[in-house]
């Protein structure tokens, strides 16, 4: 799955996926469109964002993720008529946008996921000649954010799905994850790591001489007091393990030896040297993922955690720790499916909401105190002797407060923050009397809503509803509610890519360069071409991306640029003239990024720890990376992990122009060009082409002139624009800044 917020402002150097978040979207706070609930307590479904503003323009609403529209309104012209119903306190705008969305996040049905995303309060749509069903891309502007009860430049922005749905988005339909008994789920498997340590488990105070054995009792023995979890990080080279408790507390962190994940290859052969392949993914994943076994079969996986009272060596790899990833939406980490409000109105009555922010204690008399603490409370003296009796210290305006102060506090929100909730949706028109009904009874809120002020709500949210007449389909009225900004932080950490998405990253359209005269032409891959080729090689190639760290989008931009390059766009896995006339023979290159040499095919042969003195099964399973689909990928992340070239893909540089001649009129037999060359700007990286030098030459600091150098920089600008949140200017003045650059084709049927 591919995903960027609403509203994709500039990245920054160096800026983590967090702070970009948090720029981009400005969330509304408890009392202006709080996410997931106001403080009358009334069911919001999503949360209101500021547009940013850049060089004094106001950002553009952008799709989240490639999908279809749904429904779309036109916003209603202004009427400042004091009694229109989007007048209600302010002009409101109702133009609004439901994306639906399909798509992938791991292998198989059970990661074939359906959501919608929901973007009201536009007050204006920039999609030309809008069509139901119609395809829309990520980052593609929809539209311009309008007025919320006459504040500017807002939308309220929804991510929703159906029941059947979330168990696929989460890993499970329970409010808490089953973690005591067995670990995640393995086809949809990214994002950090995380390792339950139960009170039965045992540390010790170093690790075993032999990094693969079990049992340690040369060491002194560390019990943790309670379940532990252990959360392994990986970015830009490190390491990091953190340890929480159940409630989310982190309570200590520990780093790895520095570049311990650009020498993770080199750990894993030193440590498991009978097969590094699976010894990797002990230490990627804290389990195997793929079909290469370990050795010894219950090889353990040492690691140094902090516990309170110093550090220990655990085995994360024993048989009562249990492993699971952040594609499990783990509930120590704050993510709880809730959907036990079981009434169809909107007024929240969820007991573990309720509980969770004890909505229902009485700050004058809760339930917790003492009648001697209460006393001594100086507000009791203004405590009126009937509850009922109106005054600023009744019981309605005693809970109002609390209740405000409360969901003001930021320990409520961080509570709050990855709660997923079931709840009627407020979009509804049919509907409006059994949702809102309830503000016409007594509550604990205070007293019934006037009849004049209940209808004028009425109208209002009827001007804005549209749920009926957008007849979704796949999800009902009440459905599954996620915090959007979390949603996305999550979901982005997913770097699976479905085939629609891995299609779009074969270029349409490039240009190649002849080797014999090294002039530049014009090449194409249509969509039925680019869609068997993707069908074909995503499941290996999104294995193996994710087994090997290629999950940044600037990391994956790189491998699939000089993948697609090396392997014919995913078409040729085996060098053109089968090694004739060179001194490899036989052993010409295969793969996506081609292995060749006799000893660097041994050498892969051993990390995937098979026997090689057998030349027979040698040459078969040469053959097997030019042919095999899960050879061709495993191979490329085996060089690719072997030489570290994730470090050499980690620095961010700034496209630049490139200005190039191509024929248009390319002769093959003669390998001259037949008409003028006309010239054109494209765009290079600097980081490209160390990456390219590396993977042609085999160093990326080389002088040597590379094959297929103006290939690469076309198909890495052009997966960086599918994969990456930047945006590029349109030659047309005035236009916004478009998803692709103007030179780029999209793959369409």
């Amino acid at each position: 799955m591919l995903i960027s917020p609403p509203f994709i402002p500039t990245p920054s150097a160096g800026e983590d996926d967090e702070a970009f978040l948090n720029r981009a979207m400005l969330c509304g706070a408890p009392g202006d469109g709080f996410f997931p609930i106001s403080f009358d307590l009334n069911w919001h479904g999503g949360t209101h964002l500021k547009a940013p503003t850049e060089a004094g323009h106001v950002l553009p609403v952008r799709a989240i993720a490639d999908g279809t529209l749904a429904y779309f309104r036109e916003p209603a012209p202004v009427d400042t008529n004091a009694d229109a119903p989007l007048n209600y306190s302010g002009w409101t705008d109702n133009g609004c946008i439901v994306l639906r969305h399909e798509t992938e996040i791991g292998e198989g049905a059970n990661s074939k996921v359906v959501f919608f995303s929901i973007y009201m309060h536009l007050s204006k749509l920039t999609v030309k000649d809008l069509k139901k069903g119609m395809q829309i891309y990520r980052k593609e502007a929809l539209g311009e954010a309008g007025k919320i009860y006459g504040s500017a430049n807002k939308i309220h922005f929804e991510i929703i799905a159906d029941d059947n749905q979330v168990a696929n988005l989460t890993g499970r339909s329970e409010r808490e994850l089953e973690y005591q008994t067995k670990s995640g789920r393995k086809a949809s498997c990214w994002g950090d790591m995380y390792f339950c340590l139960p009170p039965e488990v045992v540390g010790y105070t170093d690790h075993p001489s032999s990094w693969a054995d079990s049992n340690n009792v040369s060491s002194r023995a560390v019990r943790p007091t309670e379940d532990l979890f252990v959360r392994i990080s990986y970015s830009q080279g490190q390491c990091v393990l953190r340890t929480y408790t159940l409630d989310g507390n982190c309570i200590g962190e520990q780093e790895e030896e520095k570049d311990f994940e650009y020498d993770l290859y080199q750990e894993a052969t030193k440590r498991y040297p009978s097969c590094a392949s699976a010894g990797y993914e002990l230490l990627r994943f804290g389990r195997v993922l793929g079909p290469d076994a370990l050795a010894p079969a219950n090889a353990a996986h040492w690691r140094k955690v902090a516990l309170p009272g110093g550090v220990a060596w655990f085995n994360l790899n024993g048989t009562t720790v249990t492993c699971f990833s952040d594609a499990d939406f783990p509930h120590w980490q704050g993510w709880k499916l809730i959907s036990d409000d079981t009434d169809e109105d909107s007024h929240c009555q969820s007991p573990y909401l309720r509980m969770l922010l004890k909505l229902d204690e009485d700050p004058l008399y809760p339930p917790s105190r003492s009648l001697l603490e209460i006393s001594k409370n100086p507000d009791l003296k203004y405590a009126p002797p009937k509850p009922e009796e109106e005054s600023v210290y009744s019981k309605s305006y005693r809970i109002k407060q609390h209740n405000k102060a409360i969901l003001e506090k930021e320990s409520s929100q961080q509570k709050l923050k990855r709660c997923i909730f079931k709840f009627p949706s407020e979009w509804g028109k049919s509907d409006f009397d059994t949702r809102y009904s309830w503000l016409q009874q007594e509550s604990e809120l205070g007293p019934p809503m006037p009849k004049g002020d209940y209808e004028k709500l009425k109208a209002h949210q009827e001007a804005m509803a549209f749920w009926e007449e957008a007849g979704l389909t796949d999800i009902g009225i009440k459905h599954w509610h996620f915090p959007p900004k979390e949603f996305i932080g999550a979901f982005r950490k997913c770097s699976w890519l479905s085939t629609n998405e891995l299609i779009q990253c074969i270029p349409r359209s490039f240009i190649g360069e002849d080797h014999n005269s090294k002039t530049l032409y014009r090449a194409s891959i249509p969509y039925s071409g680019a869609s068997r080729r993707a069908a074909r090689i995503k499941v290996s190639l999104n294995e193996v991306m994710r087994k090997y760290l290629v999950v940044t989008k600037q990391r994956m931009s790189q491998f699939m640029a000089n993948g697609l390059v090396e392997s014919g766009f995913f078409s040729l896995f085996s060098e053109l003239g089968e090694g004739k006339g060179k001194s490899y023979g036989d052993w010409y290159g295969r793969g996506i990024i081609q292995v060749t040499h006799k000893d660097n095919y041994i050498k892969y042969f051993k990390h995937r720890g098979r026997q090689v003195n057998n030349e027979a099964q040698n040459v078969a399973w040469r053959n097997a990376v030019g042919s095999e689909s899960y050879d061709q990928a495993e191979s490329a992340g085996f060089w690719w992990a072997k030489n570290r070239a994730n470090k050499t893909s980690d620095p961010v540089a700034m496209n630049v122009a490139w200005r190039v001649e191509v024929c248009e009129d390319f002769n093959w037999k003669t390998h001259q060009c037949s008409v003028s060359l006309s010239a054109e700007s494209r765009l290079s990286n600097p980081t490209l082409d160390l990456v390219g030098r590396h993977v042609n030459t085999g160093k990326p600091t080389t002088t040597i002139r590379m094959n297929g150098l103006p290939e690469r920089r076309d198909a890495f600008t052009n997966v960086q624009a599918i994969l990456s949140d930047l945006l590029y200017s349109s030659p047309v003045p005035g236009e916004l800044p478009a998803s692709i650059p103007s030179f780029i084709k999209r793959q369409k049927q």
